[in-house]
């Protein structure tokens, strides 16, 4: 039979051999992988954390200017309305401005009206004085040219009145 040599303690030499090469293969590991990897997954975190921070501060600069939009919005609303406002004023003070110098331009206009009726009037009634006067003078002369008892003085009016607005009476 063949026999085996099994030993259950190990060589001291073999064992510090390996524990050495093992650490070396492990500080080596370390050096070449963990470092590095660990390194780019730190810059990683880090490059990851700066953009969500950065998308913080845009998200609230954005709801900011949303904000400032929306008041400026509302702002220049309130403004159009204030001009709407102003202006359907402005176009209502026109307007009434617009009647009321219609109306005085009317009023003036008919208040000149009468003034020349007035006027037109006095001078017809100086006009009607002028022929009544006149007409006095000729029946005064027609009267002294002839002698007249009562029967030929009505006659003689009669005869006047007919006579009145043709050119017969004045000669």
């Amino acid at each position: 039979m063949i026999e085996i040599d099994v030993k259950v303690i190990p060589e001291w030499i073999s064992m510090l051999l390996t524990l050495g090469a093992f650490l070396v293969l492990l500080f080596g590991l370390k050096k070449l992988l963990y470092e590095p990897v660990s390194n780019t997954l730190n810059k990683r975190q880090d490059n990851i954390q700066k953009n969500i921070d950065e998308a913080k501060v845009a998200r609230e600069e954005a709801f900011q200017l949303k904000s400032q939009y929306e008041a400026k919005i509302q702002e220049a609303k309130n403004e159009s309305q204030t001009i709407i406002e102003n202006g359907r004023r402005r176009g209502e003070e026109v307007r009434e401005n617009i009647i009321l110098e219609a109306k005085d331009e009317a009023k003036n206009i008919l208040d000149k009206a009468k003034r020349e009726i007035e006027v037109e009037k006095e001078k017809a009634l100086m006009e009607v004085q002028k022929e009544t006067g006149e007409m006095a003078v000729l029946i005064a002369s027609k009267i002294i040219n002839e002698k007249l008892d009562l029967a030929s003085q009505q006659d003689l009016i009669d005869k006047f009145v007919d006579e009145v607005g043709t050119s017969k009476w004045q000669n």
